[in-house]
């Protein structure tokens, strides 16, 4: 199966209850990460409420992909296949994804979820501002900034002739 230009965050610590996602421990690179995307119940697929958790806040349903990064294939926007992302990369980002996976419906020790095959990165959303194409990149550098040249420039009379105050 596959879900187009889906939103979520990457949660890649170890589980521990009743503890801070920010407290708990980094998995080790390679080990199974969650990627957890929210959708409201008129956009979440037929084929996944089985997986899915709703918010009792926000009504939200929120469906956890499992991430096995040595078994998945990693690409850019491009299409350009690359080595999956380290965990420190990933941990707590939002990011605008593809995904091809499975769905498993397992009891007990057998597989159960939304697995992962593939994950195409189309790019990081949780910074506010996109690049602006017109903007002055140097704008604080005193070196190629033209307003600071000239206060660089300006001549100092001698302190000797200044005002007593």
């Amino acid at each position: 199966m596959k879900l187009e230009k889906v939103e979520g965050y990457f949660d890649c610590r170890k589980y521990k209850k009743d503890t801070l996602r920010q407290n708990r421990e980094m998995l080790k690179d390679g080990e199974r990460i969650n990627f957890t995307v929210a959708f409201p119940d008129e956009f979440l697929p037929e084929d996944l409420k089985d997986f899915a958790k709703k918010s009792e806040k926000t009504g939200i349903n929120y469906v956890n992909f499992k991430i096995f990064p040595n078994n998945c294939k990693a690409y850019l926007a491009n299409n350009q296949r690359i080595i999956f992302p380290k965990n420190s990369q990933l941990d707590g980002g939002k990011f605008l994804v593809n995904l091809s996976f499975n769905i498993k419906h397992g009891t007990g020790t057998e597989l159960n979820g939304c697995y992962v095959n593939a994950i195409q990165f189309i790019k990081r959303t949780d910074e506010p501002f996109v690049a602006e194409e017109e903007g002055d990149v140097n704008i604080f550098n005193e070196n190629d900034n033209p307003f600071f040249e000239k206060i660089n420039n300006v001549n100092i009379d001698d302190e000797s002739n200044d005002l007593p105050f």
